[in-house]
């Protein structure tokens, strides 16, 4: 970390499976961690500042925003669900994170949006673009579309600085199938919040939250442009795991996978 970037970085959601992978990476001396979650882990480390509370609460926002240089906003619900859960976490949520952020004095925001703000999209439009139009494939799609909206309109109106990341398939490790080309390391989701840590270049980033994966089917551009560079890679690791490397994913159809075949209604809960 350099001596400007911030050393007080809060995170929503820090309970969740992005926040418990990313947070003790992100942990050094000089930082504080700021971790909000609806509940405070019964195992959690000390040196952490923990706020048990809802995104939907403006108090518990403000508490646990306060005197931060960076919010990583991770809560939200990450599948599926009804319009009305959606839109009171999901999008209502958002709106209420970052107006904490601004009411703080906040510089900069990470917003963690989602592959599927453009599911209907294929791996080689992906490729062809460095930022998509989005053509979300669920209320979460939406949701997380709206997000960036959002973010976008606080960026411009107050002068702060806002990165949309489109996580692609985090994990703690390669999986199978699309995974290959899709994969965001815990180590690469740490480089991107270290990055956004660091960056002051007021105004909105659209970047993709993805690994520098072999199949190669995201820009990686966008988040060269912030500071964002991914090291680690699905085949290497892979490879290394299995002694052979893994067959490379189809690149025929949407990148929404099962987010739109028949057995994922929209509006339902899965």
């Amino acid at each position: 970390m350099s001596n400007d970037a911030p050393q007080v970085v809060a995170i929503t959601g820090a309970a969740g499976r992005i926040g418990r992978a990313v947070t003790p990476i992100l942990r050094r001396r000089g930082r504080e961690l700021r971790l909000l979650d609806r509940a405070v882990p019964a195992e959690r480390d000390e040196r952490d500042v923990w706020f048990a509370g809802d995104i939907t609460d403006p108090a518990t926002l403000d508490d646990a925003v306060r005197g931060a240089d960076l919010v990583v906003h991770l809560a939200a619900h990450p599948w599926e669900r009804p319009w009305p859960e959606i839109l009171a976490v999901n999008i209502d949520g958002t709106q209420k994170v970052l107006d904490a952020a601004h009411r703080a004095g906040v510089p900069r925001v990470l917003l963690a949006s989602t592959i599927h703000v453009v599911g209907y999209a294929t791996p080689d439009e992906a490729g062809a673009a460095d930022v998509l139009v989005p053509r979300p494939d669920t209320f979460y799609g939406v949701s997380k579309a709206a997000g960036e909206a959002l973010g976008s309109v606080y960026a411009d109106r107050f002068g702060m600085t806002v990165v949309s990341a489109r996580i692609c398939a985090f994990s703690d490790d390669v999986r199978e199938g699309r995974s290959v080309a899709e994969w965001l390391s815990p180590a690469d989701a740490a480089r991107l919040v270290e990055a956004v840590a660091a960056l002051d270049r007021p105004g909105h980033h659209i970047v993709w939250g993805v690994s520098d994966n072999a199949p190669g089917w995201f820009p990686l551009g966008p988040g060269h442009a912030i500071g964002f560079h991914p090291q680690d890679d699905a085949v290497r690791r892979a490879t290394e795991r299995d002694g052979v490397a893994p067959p490379v994913p189809e690149r025929e159809g949407a990148l929404a996978g099962i987010f739109a075949d028949d057995d994922h209604p929209l509006g339902g809960e899965w």
